[in-house]
Protein backbone atom coordinates (compact mmCIF):
# COMPACT_ATOMS: atom_id res chain seq x y z
CA UNK A 1 0.00 0.00 0.00
CA UNK A 2 1.14 3.45 -0.85
CA UNK A 3 0.82 6.62 1.30
CA UNK A 4 -1.40 9.27 -1.05
CA UNK A 5 0.80 12.17 -2.07
CA UNK A 6 0.19 15.41 -0.35
CA UNK A 7 -1.05 18.47 -1.44
CA UNK A 8 2.69 19.42 -2.01
CA UNK A 9 3.43 16.44 -3.82
CA UNK A 10 0.61 16.54 -6.20
CA UNK A 11 1.58 20.26 -6.96
CA UNK A 12 5.04 18.91 -7.78
CA UNK A 13 3.64 16.28 -10.04
CA UNK A 14 2.18 19.05 -11.51
CA UNK A 15 4.95 20.79 -11.66
CA UNK A 16 7.23 18.40 -13.46
CA UNK A 17 4.10 17.78 -16.32
CA UNK A 18 4.48 20.96 -17.19
CA UNK A 19 8.77 20.92 -17.04
CA UNK A 20 8.70 17.73 -19.07
CA UNK A 21 6.02 17.79 -21.61
CA UNK A 22 5.17 18.58 -24.55
CA UNK A 23 2.48 19.22 -26.92
CA UNK A 24 1.31 14.98 -27.00
CA UNK A 25 1.59 14.66 -23.23
CA UNK A 26 -0.60 15.00 -20.15
CA UNK A 27 -1.00 18.55 -19.35
CA UNK A 28 -2.09 18.20 -15.87
CA UNK A 29 -3.42 16.43 -13.00
CA UNK A 30 -7.08 16.07 -13.93
CA UNK A 31 -5.74 14.31 -17.40
CA UNK A 32 -3.30 12.45 -15.10
CA UNK A 33 -6.40 11.40 -12.98
CA UNK A 34 -8.38 10.51 -15.67
CA UNK A 35 -5.64 8.24 -17.34
CA UNK A 36 -4.97 6.39 -14.63
CA UNK A 37 -8.45 5.80 -13.71
CA UNK A 38 -9.03 4.16 -16.71
CA UNK A 39 -5.46 1.84 -16.38
CA UNK A 40 -7.23 1.42 -13.11
CA UNK A 41 -10.44 -0.05 -14.80
CA UNK A 42 -8.40 -1.76 -17.35
CA UNK A 43 -9.16 -5.69 -18.07
CA UNK A 44 -5.07 -5.65 -19.08
CA UNK A 45 -2.97 -4.54 -16.62
CA UNK A 46 -0.39 -2.08 -18.24
CA UNK A 47 3.22 -1.68 -17.11
CA UNK A 48 4.98 1.73 -15.87
CA UNK A 49 7.42 0.74 -18.39
CA UNK A 50 4.43 1.16 -20.71
CA UNK A 51 2.60 3.83 -19.63
CA UNK A 52 5.22 6.13 -18.55
CA UNK A 53 6.41 7.36 -21.99
CA UNK A 54 2.46 7.66 -22.92
CA UNK A 55 2.36 10.06 -19.76
CA UNK A 56 5.22 12.07 -21.56
CA UNK A 57 4.20 12.24 -24.80
CA UNK A 58 5.45 8.77 -26.21
CA UNK A 59 9.23 9.00 -25.20
CA UNK A 60 10.59 9.21 -21.45
CA UNK A 61 11.42 12.86 -20.61
CA UNK A 62 15.56 14.11 -20.50
CA UNK A 63 15.66 14.67 -16.91
CA UNK A 64 17.60 18.07 -15.67
CA UNK A 65 19.18 15.55 -13.37
CA UNK A 66 18.94 12.42 -11.60
CA UNK A 67 16.80 13.39 -8.43
CA UNK A 68 14.37 14.78 -10.91
CA UNK A 69 14.18 11.41 -12.59
CA UNK A 70 13.47 9.68 -9.26
CA UNK A 71 11.44 12.15 -8.14
CA UNK A 72 9.46 12.34 -11.42
CA UNK A 73 9.01 8.29 -11.12
CA UNK A 74 8.18 7.74 -7.95
CA UNK A 75 5.55 10.14 -7.64
CA UNK A 76 3.76 8.88 -10.89
CA UNK A 77 4.03 5.25 -9.51
CA UNK A 78 2.37 6.47 -5.90
CA UNK A 79 -0.29 8.44 -7.95
CA UNK A 80 -0.96 5.24 -10.31
CA UNK A 81 -1.46 3.38 -7.21
CA UNK A 82 -3.32 5.87 -5.24
CA UNK A 83 -5.69 5.94 -8.44
CA UNK A 84 -6.14 2.34 -8.47
CA UNK A 85 -6.77 1.85 -4.53
CA UNK A 86 -9.28 4.92 -4.51
CA UNK A 87 -11.45 2.64 -6.94
CA UNK A 88 -10.85 -0.82 -5.57
CA UNK A 89 -11.65 0.21 -1.83
CA UNK A 90 -14.74 2.13 -2.37
CA UNK A 91 -15.81 2.76 -6.38
CA UNK A 92 -18.89 4.08 -5.20
CA UNK A 93 -17.69 7.24 -3.81
CA UNK A 94 -14.75 7.76 -5.96
CA UNK A 95 -14.50 11.20 -7.48
CA UNK A 96 -12.77 12.15 -10.90
CA UNK A 97 -10.59 14.73 -10.43
CA UNK A 98 -12.29 16.89 -12.37
CA UNK A 99 -11.23 20.75 -12.79
CA UNK A 100 -13.21 23.72 -11.89
CA UNK A 101 -14.06 26.76 -13.77
CA UNK A 102 -15.72 29.52 -13.57
CA UNK A 103 -19.29 30.43 -16.16
CA UNK A 104 -22.12 32.12 -16.43
CA UNK A 105 -23.68 30.47 -13.63
CA UNK A 106 -20.76 30.36 -11.29
CA UNK A 107 -18.38 27.71 -11.09
CA UNK A 108 -18.61 24.83 -13.20
CA UNK A 109 -16.90 20.96 -13.25
CA UNK A 110 -14.69 20.83 -16.52
CA UNK A 111 -14.17 17.34 -17.34
CA UNK A 112 -13.10 17.70 -20.84
CA UNK A 113 -9.07 17.38 -20.14
CA UNK A 114 -9.99 14.47 -17.61
CA UNK A 115 -11.97 12.70 -20.22
CA UNK A 116 -9.08 13.02 -22.35
CA UNK A 117 -6.68 11.30 -19.95
CA UNK A 118 -9.25 8.64 -19.53
CA UNK A 119 -9.38 8.30 -23.36
CA UNK A 120 -5.82 8.16 -23.25
CA UNK A 121 -5.68 5.62 -20.56
CA UNK A 122 -7.90 2.99 -23.03
CA UNK A 123 -6.01 3.59 -25.94
CA UNK A 124 -2.73 2.77 -23.83
CA UNK A 125 -4.32 -0.51 -22.53
CA UNK A 126 -5.86 -1.44 -25.47
CA UNK A 127 -9.43 -1.76 -24.83
CA UNK A 128 -10.71 -4.03 -26.93
CA UNK A 129 -14.76 -3.86 -28.00
CA UNK A 130 -16.94 -3.62 -25.71
CA UNK A 131 -20.42 -5.21 -25.00
CA UNK A 132 -22.96 -2.70 -25.96
CA UNK A 133 -24.09 -1.37 -22.59
CA UNK A 134 -20.75 -1.19 -22.05
CA UNK A 135 -19.58 0.82 -25.06
CA UNK A 136 -22.34 3.45 -24.55
CA UNK A 137 -20.87 4.05 -20.95
CA UNK A 138 -17.34 4.40 -22.78
CA UNK A 139 -19.52 7.01 -25.23
CA UNK A 140 -20.11 9.28 -22.36
CA UNK A 141 -16.95 9.63 -21.25
CA UNK A 142 -15.55 10.11 -25.26
CA UNK A 143 -18.04 12.48 -25.82
CA UNK A 144 -15.92 15.04 -23.24
CA UNK A 145 -12.31 13.06 -24.00
CA UNK A 146 -11.71 13.01 -28.06
CA UNK A 147 -10.92 15.75 -30.22
CA UNK A 148 -13.49 14.08 -33.00
CA UNK A 149 -16.47 15.65 -30.33
CA UNK A 150 -15.02 18.91 -29.86
CA UNK A 151 -17.40 20.71 -32.20
CA UNK A 152 -20.37 18.91 -30.82
CA UNK A 153 -19.41 20.17 -27.23
CA UNK A 154 -19.21 23.49 -28.87
CA UNK A 155 -22.90 23.15 -30.01
CA UNK A 156 -24.17 21.95 -26.43
CA UNK A 157 -24.92 24.53 -23.52
CA UNK A 158 -23.10 24.71 -20.48
CA UNK A 159 -26.46 23.65 -18.58
CA UNK A 160 -26.20 20.40 -20.93
CA UNK A 161 -22.50 19.84 -20.19
CA UNK A 162 -23.22 20.35 -17.05
CA UNK A 163 -25.88 18.14 -16.53
CA UNK A 164 -23.35 14.96 -17.90
CA UNK A 165 -21.07 15.46 -14.92
CA UNK A 166 -23.37 12.64 -13.03
CA UNK A 167 -23.02 10.43 -16.25
CA UNK A 168 -19.43 10.38 -16.77
CA UNK A 169 -18.91 9.40 -13.28
CA UNK A 170 -21.55 6.99 -13.14
CA UNK A 171 -20.34 5.66 -16.49
CA UNK A 172 -16.96 5.20 -14.51
CA UNK A 173 -18.01 3.82 -11.80
CA UNK A 174 -19.88 1.12 -14.16
CA UNK A 175 -16.77 0.63 -16.09
CA UNK A 176 -14.53 -0.42 -13.37
CA UNK A 177 -17.01 -2.73 -12.15
CA UNK A 178 -17.61 -4.53 -15.48
CA UNK A 179 -14.38 -4.71 -15.64
CA UNK A 180 -13.43 -5.96 -12.36
CA UNK A 181 -15.31 -9.02 -12.15
CA UNK A 182 -13.16 -10.13 -15.55
CA UNK A 183 -10.21 -9.66 -13.64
Amino acid sequence: MFLPLTEKELNRLEDMLIVYGNDYSVINLAELNGFFTALASSPNTVQPMEWLPAVAGGHVPKFKKPADEEAYTALMLRYASQVAEDLEDDVDGFEPLFEQGEGDQGTEVVMEEWCFGYMRGTQVAGWAALPTEQDALLKTISLHGLEDNVELLDQMSEQNIQQCVPQVIDAVRQLYRFYSRQR
